[in-house]
């Protein structure tokens, strides 16, 4: 697992400043500090950082072909890299190292741009081709590893992480037009960044950069896959073996190996199945707070961890750390995102990284088989879209809109009478156009109304068009809340501790299948994940199997009205802040006194605004 870097100049006679590679690369030492490595020739430049996992001996970077024709810079992992080296020795290509790098370059070499189409894994990675003067950028399936990219008639520059593009001297300036993305999503959608000029490379996708043209291609994706009319039993066998198959592919490894154990039911399932696996005791982790408190999950993983006999670790966290943390998370994070999880993921992989390097984690389940409640509450609203609408426009919806009190209410009411598309932005969008209307400032408002979100996600639904709502909506947050968001968090803040995350749940042999799997099947009789849990139900506790779902708890409503709300003022009140514009100073003041008050919860609404004024003074004000 590694950072990668790199500028290639148009022009021939362009020489690109070595200084500045270098430059970059240090930004990145983080996500890879045993080795790093340059390539430089006249106008293309590669930066390279290592964290070695496999072929710790022979696998330094970049790294070329026999003749030094070809050059990549890697970040990730290849899985079935041996089976692809066979085929290609088979065809005549020699190699020099053990490293499933290599076997890329040959990929390249024997496949083109078609390579891609071979790799099952994470990664991301840029290839040189010299005799070609072309730059080949690559990202995998899912989105697990990031790649950002910026481009002017003369450059593209890329990296692993935004921070490196800056230090090779694009300035920081905030791309406006996706503000209301981000407080509305608690993200920012891709193509976009929250930095002008600066792109994350789309999921699924690699970009050609030759001759002073990008072209974009789309590789991969499953929006083409219908459901089988097959027997429960089948789906719920296959997928146990399935899932048992790409735990088994993330198992190679040179340095110790463990899992992030939430106690819930994605990562309880990856513990047992490998539990049925693993000769030597199995290291497990876990983050929680004081176990009185409600949200505490530490007796729940203790359940799986005690059953498989791992090598179990816990570690508190306190409010007061948690607050501390939260500049030094968003310079590792690159952009703000709504994630207070990254805190506690980011204390558990640097206390993790005391005893394993490699860790296995259960992210991408919820939105392969249905795991999120907001779920069923969009499907329960899809059956009230059948209410004849004289009867819903006329006489319900202006009842509930008169008797909604609280912000939930609110929420819901304004949801009602829209078609999916509009009411459904993902898992946390639930800043309605009505709390807009009462928090944005006239200038964003405005801005808001030129640049909606709906706008970016509404390709996303037009390619499931004819799909059941469940399956329009598990595949809109496959392909943007789960790259934009959860894997964003997970990448950046397991690399900030030079630790390797691997998620078997997206491999995409498996998501294909989950793609497959009737909706009936995910969501039965209102039970979520229902087919995984069919799958698991004869190695997973009963307890962890039946219990209701918590993901990865942050007590934030707790910490913000009590030890958190005074400092939570001085950010968001503060003069630097009102001299954004972005909001409503009464609002702001009005959200705070309700959050103190107890009266309704805005605590994430707090927090992203929080992050996204604290990025200001990180990376636009400095």
């Amino acid at each position: 697992m590694c950072g990668i870097c790199g500028v290639f100049n148009y022009d021939l006679k362009h020489k690109v400043d070595a200084s500045k590679i270098e430059a970059m690369n240090t930004t990145m030492r983080h996500r890879g500090p045993d080795d790093d490595g340059f390539y430089i020739k006249q106008n293309i430049g590669l930066g390279h950082r290592r964290l070695s996992i496999i072929d710790i001996e022979s696998g330094h970077q970049p790294l070329c072909n026999e003749d030094k024709s070809i050059w990549i810079a890697y970040n990730g992992e290849t899985y079935n890299y041996l089976q692809l080296r066979r085929e290609l020795q088979h065809k005549g290509h020699s190699f020099s190292s053990k490293s499933d790098t290599e076997t890329i370059v040959h990929a390249y070499e024997e496949y083109g741009a078609g390579c891609v189409d071979r790799l099952r894994g994470m990664f991301a990675f840029a290839i040189w081709d010299e005799a070609e003067q072309r730059l080949f950028l690559v990202r995998d399936r899912l989105g697990i590893k990031p790649l950002y990219y910026y481009f002017d008639k003369n450059t593209v520059a890329f990296a692993s992480e935004i921070k490196a593009i800056l230090a090779w001297g694009v300035k920081a300036e905030v791309n406006q037009r996706v503000l209301d993305s981000y407080l509305s999503l608690g993200y920012v959608p891709a193509p976009n960044t929250m930095f002008k000029g600066i792109y994350k490379l789309l999921p699924g996708h690699s970009l050609i950069c030759s001759k002073g043209e990008l072209k974009l291609h789309k590789y991969w994706d499953f929006d083409h896959i219908q459901p089988e009319d097959k027997p429960e039993s089948y789906y719920a066998e296959r997928l146990l073996e399935l899932l048992s198959e790409c735990i088994d592919m993330r198992l190679m490894s040179e340095v110790p190996l463990g899992v992030f154990l939430s106690g819930g039911l994605d990562s309880s399932a990856v513990v047992s199945i490998l539990g049925q696996k693993v000769y030597n005791p199995l290291r497990t982790f876990s983050v929680g707070y004081n176990r009185r408190h409600e949200v505490c999950e530490f007796k729940y993983a203790d359940i799986v961890a005690q059953q498989f006999q791992t090598e179990h670790h816990e570690l508190n966290l306190e409010s007061i750390d948690f607050f501390d943390l939260i500049p030094k998370i968003i310079w590792y994070m690159d952009e703000p995102v709504l994630e207070a999880a990254a805190i506690p993921l980011y204390l558990l992989s640097k206390f993790a990284r005391e005893h394993v390097t490699v860790m296995l984690s259960g992210e991408g389940a919820d939105e392969l088989f249905g795991g999120y409640l907001i779920y069923k509450h969009m499907c329960a609203m899809e059956r009230y879209s059948l209410v004849p609408r004289f009867l819903r426009q006329g006489l319900i919806n202006p009842v509930l809109t008169k008797l909604a009190a609280s912000r939930r209410d609110v929420k819901y009411t304004d949801w009602l009478p829209l078609p999916l598309e509009q009411r459904y932005l993902g898992v946390k969008a639930e800043v309605t156009d009505r709390l807009k209307g009462w928090l944005y400032s006239d200038d964003l408002k405005k801005l808001a109304t030129q640049y909606s979100v709906q706008q970016e996600l509404m390709p996303y639904y037009e390619r499931v068009r004819g799909k059941d709502a469940l399956a329009q909506m598990l595949y809109v947050d496959t392909k943007v809340w789960l790259p934009d968001d959860l894997l964003l968090k997970a990448d950046k803040m397991t690399m900030a501790t030079s630790m390797e995350l691997r998620v078997p749940f997206l491999d995409h042999k498996l998501v294909e299948f989950a793609a497959g799997i009737p909706s009936r099947y995910k969501l039965k009789r209102w039970t979520e994940k229902y087919i995984l849990k069919q799958a698991v139900a004869k190695i997973v506790p009963p307890t962890i199997l039946n219990r209701p779902k918590k993901g990865f708890p942050v007590p934030l409503a707790t910490w913000f009205a009590k030890d958190l709300n005074q400092k939570a003022r001085d950010i968001l009140l503060d003069t630097k802040t009102r001299e954004r514009g972005y909001f409503n100073p009464h609002s702001i003041e009005k959200i705070l006194q309700k959050q103190s008050q107890g009266k309704e919860d805005w605590s994430a609404q707090i927090f992203s605004l929080i992050t996204l004024e604290l990025w200001h003074r990180t990376f636009i004000d400095q």
